[in-house]
């Protein structure tokens, strides 16, 4: 029940996670921001939405609770499919984990046509782990870049790396080997940009 505004204007978010205040800043316009949530974000599962992208990349987790009890759900587990999760028919997410990670570098990078569209392609990098948005049906980590960094490569030459293992759609906005092209490079900007 967390509005974006409210996790953008958040002290505690700002310190702990700024990745999250950020890209919770990124979401639309203002009046998105404060009526949408940060829960009904990742529950409608849009792989092009700024909120999942920047979850998986913190490496953070969903708690769902229903007749069953309440169970914890791994960001990298929780996205199932094109605007599906891993929730049951009868779950609701009742609560969003992210770990602390107060002065970490972070960068976040967007491709839109406009200020409050969802990415044609989007990047969010902190901690080792690489978050792609509109790569495919769910958000993507960027394994190859990722796995290429921990090994010692450059930024330059692990973000040649971003698009492997994605499969991106086509439509009016991007062709697939456009959102490819972009990939790259905006893995490129927000590792060289990481507060």
């Amino acid at each position: 029940m967390t509005h974006h505004a409210d996790l953008a204007a958040s002290e505690l978010v700002r310190a702990e996670a700024p990745l999250l205040a950020h890209a919770a800043a990124q979401v639309g316009d203002p009046q998105i921001r404060h009526r949408g949530t940060i829960g009904g974000s990742l529950a409608h599962a849009d792989p092009a939405a700024d909120l999942p992208m920047a979850l998986l990349a913190l490496g953070g987790s969903v708690e769902a609770s229903g007749p069953g009890g309440t169970r914890r759900i791994a960001s990298d587990d929780f996205f199932a499919g094109f605007f599906e999760t891993h929730l049951a028919p009868d779950e609701l997410l009742t609560a969003v984990r992210v770990p602390r990670r107060p002065g970490a570098p972070w960068g976040y990078q967007k491709f839109v046509r406009r200020a409050n569209d969802w990415a044609i392609v989007g990047v969010a990098a902190t901690g080792g782990r690489i978050a792609l948005a509109n790569m495919g049906p769910v958000p993507l980590r960027a394994g190859a870049a990722e796995q290429a960094l921990a090994d010692g490569a450059s930024i330059a030459d692990a973000a040649q790396l971003a698009a492997d293992g994605t499969a991106p759609g086509e439509d009016m906005h991007a062709d697939v080997e456009f959102r490819r092209h972009l990939a790259r490079v905006l893995t490129r900007r927000a590792l060289d940009q990481r507060n």
